[in-house]
Protein backbone atom coordinates (compact mmCIF):
# COMPACT_ATOMS: atom_id res chain seq x y z
CA UNK A 1 0.00 0.00 0.00
CA UNK A 2 2.62 2.32 -0.71
CA UNK A 3 0.64 4.88 -3.15
CA UNK A 4 -1.73 5.18 0.26
CA UNK A 5 0.77 6.33 2.16
CA UNK A 6 2.52 8.57 0.18
CA UNK A 7 -1.16 10.25 -1.11
CA UNK A 8 -1.65 10.95 2.79
CA UNK A 9 2.31 12.18 2.61
CA UNK A 10 1.36 14.44 -0.11
CA UNK A 11 -1.98 15.88 1.71
CA UNK A 12 -0.22 16.60 4.33
CA UNK A 13 2.73 18.63 3.24
CA UNK A 14 0.21 20.93 1.00
CA UNK A 15 -2.68 21.37 3.57
CA UNK A 16 -2.77 24.65 3.53
CA UNK A 17 -2.92 25.13 -0.13
CA UNK A 18 -5.20 22.28 -0.95
CA UNK A 19 -8.12 23.89 0.96
CA UNK A 20 -8.53 26.39 -1.14
CA UNK A 21 -9.19 23.60 -3.87
CA UNK A 22 -10.74 20.51 -2.19
CA UNK A 23 -14.20 19.03 -3.54
CA UNK A 24 -16.29 16.86 -1.38
CA UNK A 25 -19.54 15.05 -1.54
CA UNK A 26 -21.41 12.35 -0.08
CA UNK A 27 -23.21 9.71 -2.34
CA UNK A 28 -26.06 7.60 -1.55
CA UNK A 29 -27.70 5.08 -2.94
CA UNK A 30 -30.21 2.32 -2.81
CA UNK A 31 -31.89 -0.10 -5.02
CA UNK A 32 -33.88 -3.38 -5.32
CA UNK A 33 -33.24 -6.47 -7.43
CA UNK A 34 -36.28 -8.57 -7.89
CA UNK A 35 -37.13 -11.86 -7.72
CA UNK A 36 -35.34 -13.91 -10.30
CA UNK A 37 -35.20 -17.98 -10.82
CA UNK A 38 -32.04 -19.57 -10.41
CA UNK A 39 -30.93 -22.32 -12.69
CA UNK A 40 -31.20 -26.16 -11.23
CA UNK A 41 -33.89 -24.81 -8.63
CA UNK A 42 -34.47 -21.97 -6.03
CA UNK A 43 -34.79 -17.63 -6.78
CA UNK A 44 -33.11 -14.64 -5.50
CA UNK A 45 -33.33 -11.50 -5.12
CA UNK A 46 -31.61 -8.69 -3.13
CA UNK A 47 -31.51 -5.19 -1.69
CA UNK A 48 -28.69 -3.23 -1.61
CA UNK A 49 -27.60 0.20 0.15
CA UNK A 50 -24.79 2.15 1.51
CA UNK A 51 -22.78 5.86 0.72
CA UNK A 52 -19.29 6.93 -0.60
CA UNK A 53 -17.33 10.13 1.06
CA UNK A 54 -15.09 11.30 -2.05
CA UNK A 55 -12.70 13.83 -1.73
CA UNK A 56 -10.85 15.53 -4.11
CA UNK A 57 -7.81 18.02 -3.79
CA UNK A 58 -5.14 19.78 -6.06
CA UNK A 59 -1.73 18.92 -4.66
CA UNK A 60 0.17 21.11 -7.02
CA UNK A 61 -0.95 22.65 -11.09
CA UNK A 62 -0.38 19.19 -12.16
CA UNK A 63 -1.12 16.85 -9.22
CA UNK A 64 -4.52 16.18 -7.67
CA UNK A 65 -4.95 13.21 -5.58
CA UNK A 66 -8.85 12.04 -4.95
CA UNK A 67 -10.09 9.80 -1.68
CA UNK A 68 -13.60 7.49 -1.71
CA UNK A 69 -14.84 5.62 1.19
CA UNK A 70 -17.11 3.61 0.81
CA UNK A 71 -19.61 1.01 3.09
CA UNK A 72 -22.20 -0.37 1.35
CA UNK A 73 -24.72 -3.78 2.29
CA UNK A 74 -26.37 -6.26 0.19
CA UNK A 75 -29.20 -8.14 1.61
CA UNK A 76 -29.49 -11.34 -0.33
CA UNK A 77 -32.95 -13.26 -0.23
CA UNK A 78 -32.68 -17.29 -1.51
CA UNK A 79 -35.89 -18.89 -1.49
CA UNK A 80 -37.31 -22.18 -3.04
CA UNK A 81 -37.16 -25.91 -2.27
CA UNK A 82 -34.09 -26.75 -4.54
CA UNK A 83 -31.23 -26.12 -5.92
CA UNK A 84 -28.81 -23.28 -4.56
CA UNK A 85 -32.14 -21.42 -3.48
CA UNK A 86 -32.81 -23.92 -0.63
CA UNK A 87 -28.71 -24.23 0.17
CA UNK A 88 -29.36 -20.83 0.96
CA UNK A 89 -25.49 -20.02 0.88
CA UNK A 90 -25.12 -16.26 2.08
CA UNK A 91 -27.22 -13.59 3.48
CA UNK A 92 -26.29 -10.00 4.68
CA UNK A 93 -22.71 -8.70 2.59
CA UNK A 94 -20.90 -5.75 3.86
CA UNK A 95 -18.03 -4.18 1.96
CA UNK A 96 -15.76 -1.34 2.98
CA UNK A 97 -13.76 0.28 0.88
CA UNK A 98 -11.08 2.81 0.73
CA UNK A 99 -9.77 4.32 -2.86
CA UNK A 100 -7.26 6.30 -3.54
CA UNK A 101 -6.27 8.23 -7.33
CA UNK A 102 -3.24 10.75 -7.97
CA UNK A 103 -3.88 12.05 -11.57
CA UNK A 104 -0.62 13.57 -12.66
CA UNK A 105 -1.62 16.01 -15.84
CA UNK A 106 2.06 15.45 -17.73
CA UNK A 107 0.29 18.01 -20.39
CA UNK A 108 -3.07 19.43 -21.50
CA UNK A 109 -3.21 16.18 -23.75
CA UNK A 110 -1.79 13.66 -21.20
CA UNK A 111 -2.55 12.08 -17.48
CA UNK A 112 -1.23 9.23 -15.84
CA UNK A 113 -3.48 7.71 -12.96
CA UNK A 114 -2.38 5.49 -10.43
CA UNK A 115 -4.82 4.30 -7.21
CA UNK A 116 -4.38 2.02 -4.27
CA UNK A 117 -7.59 0.01 -2.91
CA UNK A 118 -7.81 -1.25 0.33
CA UNK A 119 -11.27 -3.44 0.59
CA UNK A 120 -12.66 -5.83 3.00
CA UNK A 121 -16.23 -7.76 1.78
CA UNK A 122 -17.70 -10.57 3.99
CA UNK A 123 -20.62 -11.73 5.54
CA UNK A 124 -22.11 -10.38 8.30
CA UNK A 125 -21.01 -13.07 10.92
CA UNK A 126 -17.71 -13.86 9.03
CA UNK A 127 -13.96 -12.11 9.40
CA UNK A 128 -13.31 -8.93 7.53
CA UNK A 129 -9.87 -9.57 6.43
CA UNK A 130 -9.05 -6.67 4.00
CA UNK A 131 -7.34 -7.24 1.03
CA UNK A 132 -5.21 -4.77 -1.18
CA UNK A 133 -4.44 -3.42 -4.72
CA UNK A 134 -3.48 -0.97 -7.29
CA UNK A 135 -4.31 0.75 -10.67
CA UNK A 136 -2.58 2.42 -13.18
CA UNK A 137 -4.18 4.17 -16.29
CA UNK A 138 -3.21 6.48 -18.97
CA UNK A 139 -5.66 8.62 -21.01
CA UNK A 140 -4.98 11.17 -23.86
CA UNK A 141 -7.37 14.06 -25.12
CA UNK A 142 -7.26 14.13 -28.69
CA UNK A 143 -9.25 17.39 -28.67
CA UNK A 144 -11.43 19.30 -26.16
CA UNK A 145 -14.36 17.51 -26.78
CA UNK A 146 -12.54 13.55 -26.71
CA UNK A 147 -10.39 11.89 -24.15
CA UNK A 148 -10.24 8.64 -24.16
CA UNK A 149 -7.86 6.06 -22.58
CA UNK A 150 -7.18 2.77 -20.45
CA UNK A 151 -5.52 0.60 -17.78
CA UNK A 152 -4.68 -1.99 -15.64
CA UNK A 153 -5.57 -2.76 -11.76
CA UNK A 154 -5.53 -5.72 -9.39
CA UNK A 155 -6.32 -6.64 -5.86
CA UNK A 156 -6.94 -9.82 -3.54
CA UNK A 157 -9.68 -11.81 -3.10
CA UNK A 158 -11.58 -14.26 -0.83
CA UNK A 159 -10.02 -17.74 -1.12
CA UNK A 160 -8.23 -16.83 -4.74
CA UNK A 161 -5.71 -15.63 -6.19
CA UNK A 162 -5.73 -11.54 -6.78
CA UNK A 163 -7.61 -10.64 -9.91
CA UNK A 164 -6.86 -8.25 -12.85
CA UNK A 165 -9.37 -6.35 -14.35
CA UNK A 166 -9.19 -3.24 -17.47
CA UNK A 167 -9.60 -0.02 -17.11
CA UNK A 168 -11.63 1.91 -19.38
CA UNK A 169 -11.57 6.00 -20.15
CA UNK A 170 -14.10 7.41 -21.99
CA UNK A 171 -15.17 11.28 -22.09
CA UNK A 172 -16.50 12.06 -25.90
CA UNK A 173 -18.70 15.37 -26.23
CA UNK A 174 -20.95 14.24 -29.42
CA UNK A 175 -22.76 17.52 -28.85
CA UNK A 176 -23.30 20.25 -26.52
CA UNK A 177 -25.96 18.10 -24.81
CA UNK A 178 -24.99 14.67 -25.52
CA UNK A 179 -21.90 12.81 -24.54
CA UNK A 180 -20.65 9.61 -23.56
CA UNK A 181 -19.06 8.58 -20.54
CA UNK A 182 -17.31 6.13 -18.72
CA UNK A 183 -17.73 7.91 -14.98
CA UNK A 184 -21.55 6.00 -14.37
CA UNK A 185 -23.55 8.41 -12.41
CA UNK A 186 -24.84 5.34 -10.90
CA UNK A 187 -21.53 3.48 -10.11
CA UNK A 188 -21.28 2.17 -6.76
CA UNK A 189 -19.66 -0.92 -5.25
CA UNK A 190 -17.00 -2.77 -8.01
CA UNK A 191 -19.26 -1.28 -11.13
CA UNK A 192 -17.42 -0.04 -14.58
CA UNK A 193 -19.27 0.66 -17.77
CA UNK A 194 -20.36 2.99 -20.24
CA UNK A 195 -23.09 5.78 -20.01
CA UNK A 196 -24.85 8.07 -22.98
CA UNK A 197 -25.71 10.91 -21.04
CA UNK A 198 -28.39 13.66 -22.13
CA UNK A 199 -28.71 16.86 -20.79
CA UNK A 200 -31.52 19.20 -22.39
CA UNK A 201 -31.26 21.80 -19.66
CA UNK A 202 -29.30 22.85 -16.71
CA UNK A 203 -31.87 21.07 -13.89
CA UNK A 204 -32.61 17.53 -15.76
CA UNK A 205 -30.38 14.92 -17.01
CA UNK A 206 -31.33 11.74 -18.76
CA UNK A 207 -28.88 8.43 -19.15
CA UNK A 208 -28.68 5.10 -20.72
CA UNK A 209 -25.38 2.82 -19.32
CA UNK A 210 -24.73 -0.43 -19.47
CA UNK A 211 -22.42 -1.92 -16.98
CA UNK A 212 -20.27 -5.42 -15.81
CA UNK A 213 -21.13 -5.78 -11.85
CA UNK A 214 -18.54 -8.06 -10.09
CA UNK A 215 -18.32 -8.85 -6.22
CA UNK A 216 -16.62 -11.48 -3.92
CA UNK A 217 -16.57 -12.24 -0.57
CA UNK A 218 -15.70 -13.85 2.39
CA UNK A 219 -18.76 -16.57 4.35
CA UNK A 220 -19.06 -16.76 7.58
CA UNK A 221 -18.28 -20.17 9.22
CA UNK A 222 -21.63 -22.06 9.18
CA UNK A 223 -23.82 -23.29 6.49
CA UNK A 224 -23.45 -24.85 2.87
CA UNK A 225 -19.47 -23.70 2.46
CA UNK A 226 -17.72 -22.76 6.12
CA UNK A 227 -15.31 -20.20 6.06
CA UNK A 228 -15.67 -19.81 2.03
CA UNK A 229 -16.29 -17.25 -0.18
CA UNK A 230 -19.51 -16.17 -2.47
CA UNK A 231 -19.11 -14.52 -5.84
CA UNK A 232 -21.55 -12.52 -7.40
CA UNK A 233 -21.70 -10.71 -11.14
CA UNK A 234 -23.96 -9.40 -13.83
CA UNK A 235 -24.18 -6.96 -16.65
CA UNK A 236 -27.06 -4.15 -15.40
CA UNK A 237 -28.68 -2.22 -18.52
CA UNK A 238 -29.81 1.11 -16.33
CA UNK A 239 -31.79 4.45 -17.36
CA UNK A 240 -32.03 7.12 -15.47
CA UNK A 241 -32.99 10.43 -14.63
CA UNK A 242 -31.18 13.05 -13.07
CA UNK A 243 -32.90 16.08 -11.37
CA UNK A 244 -30.59 19.17 -9.88
CA UNK A 245 -32.70 20.46 -6.55
CA UNK A 246 -30.27 22.66 -5.98
CA UNK A 247 -26.40 23.74 -6.69
CA UNK A 248 -25.64 21.65 -3.37
CA UNK A 249 -28.05 18.62 -3.96
CA UNK A 250 -29.14 16.04 -6.99
CA UNK A 251 -31.18 12.91 -6.81
CA UNK A 252 -31.41 10.03 -9.38
CA UNK A 253 -33.97 7.76 -10.15
CA UNK A 254 -33.39 4.71 -12.56
CA UNK A 255 -34.75 1.51 -13.44
CA UNK A 256 -33.52 -1.55 -15.44
CA UNK A 257 -32.56 -4.75 -16.17
CA UNK A 258 -29.76 -6.82 -14.75
CA UNK A 259 -28.69 -9.73 -17.41
CA UNK A 260 -26.47 -12.76 -17.29
CA UNK A 261 -26.51 -12.63 -13.04
CA UNK A 262 -24.02 -16.12 -11.98
CA UNK A 263 -23.66 -16.91 -8.10
CA UNK A 264 -20.72 -18.87 -7.34
CA UNK A 265 -19.55 -20.67 -3.84
CA UNK A 266 -16.05 -21.66 -3.20
CA UNK A 267 -15.19 -23.49 -0.14
CA UNK A 268 -12.74 -22.74 2.33
CA UNK A 269 -9.88 -24.76 0.11
CA UNK A 270 -10.28 -23.22 -3.03
CA UNK A 271 -12.46 -25.66 -4.24
CA UNK A 272 -15.34 -24.62 -6.38
CA UNK A 273 -18.66 -26.38 -5.04
CA UNK A 274 -21.51 -24.31 -6.94
CA UNK A 275 -21.68 -22.08 -10.65
CA UNK A 276 -24.95 -21.33 -11.40
CA UNK A 277 -26.88 -18.48 -13.42
CA UNK A 278 -30.24 -16.68 -12.80
CA UNK A 279 -32.79 -15.27 -15.08
CA UNK A 280 -32.21 -11.50 -15.95
CA UNK A 281 -34.32 -9.25 -13.02
CA UNK A 282 -35.63 -6.32 -13.07
CA UNK A 283 -34.17 -3.16 -10.79
CA UNK A 284 -35.10 0.24 -9.15
CA UNK A 285 -33.46 2.48 -7.29
CA UNK A 286 -32.07 5.94 -6.16
CA UNK A 287 -28.72 7.65 -6.09
CA UNK A 288 -28.17 11.32 -4.29
CA UNK A 289 -25.36 13.36 -4.43
CA UNK A 290 -25.04 15.88 -1.96
CA UNK A 291 -21.34 18.30 -2.49
CA UNK A 292 -20.34 20.51 0.61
Amino acid sequence: MITLALAAVLVCQTQTDASDNLQSSLNFHYYQQFNASITGGGDIEMASSGAELRLISDITNEDEIEFRFQFQRDDYDFGGSTGLGVLNPWGKVNTIDFTTVWTHEYDQQNRWYLGGILRAAYEDSASANAQGGATIAYAHSFSSDVTLGGGVGFIGQANDDPRAFPIIIVDWKITETLRLSSDLSTRFGSRTGLELIWTPRDDWTFGAGYSYSYSRFRLDDSGFAPGGAGEASSYPLTFRATYSASPTFDVTFFGGIVFDGNLEVTNNNRNLMQSVDYDNAGVVGIFGKLPF
